[in-house]
């Protein structure tokens, strides 16, 4: 099945909500359907690599701070990096999201999972963005991601699969 079947719905609704959507920046994403949720897995999370982005003012401590997209990697401590790709930045909102955590949270327990704030307390990004994918419900989000992805690249087409999700539910 081809992209060409999801653009129709997906234009329709930023039309309706009066946005423009971009699907590498989570803030202009329309509201989260089975049909949304699978065109964004289908084209995978997009990220945000100048080198340098906006500096903001920081309600915290009054500060000029911005959000560095050193950020998008985890390095071990055996030296070894590990690409964050779930963690997106939106121009918009200048602010963090988690991309699975906005295809499938339940809780919004956190500003990374909420399109209506995301995360942008740029001093406090480390211990926040370990707190987030370290918890219970990153994994549990990321791990439905990686398995809807996985079934996706199966021969099945595309509209059995947003079929069968909107059945489970």
């Amino acid at each position: 099945m081809g992209n060409s079947e999801f653009l129709p719905e997906i234009s329709e609704i930023s039309a309706t909500s009066g946005e423009n959507f971009q699907h590498s920046d989570p803030a202009t994403w329309p509201k989260m359907t089975d049909k949304t949720r699978c065109f964004l897995i289908q084209h995978g999370p997009e990220q945000e690599r100048r080198e340098f982005l906006p500096n903001t003012l920081s309600d915290f401590d009054n500060r000029m701070r911005h959000f560095s997209s050193k950020w998008y990697e985890k390095i071990h401590p055996n030296g070894e990096k590990f690409v964050r790709y779930w963690l997106l930045y939106s121009n918009k909102k200048d602010s963090l999201f988690c991309f699975c955590c906005l295809l499938f949270s339940t809780t919004k327990i956190n500003n990374f999972s909420e399109i209506s704030k995301g995360f942008c307390d740029w001093k406090k990004l480390n211990p926040r963005i370990p707190e987030h994918e370290n918890s219970n419900e990153h994994q549990r989000c990321y791990s439905d991601w990686k398995n809807l992805e996985k079934i996706s690249r199966k021969e099945r087409p595309w509209i059995l699969i947003c079929r069968e999700l909107s059945t489970e539910r």
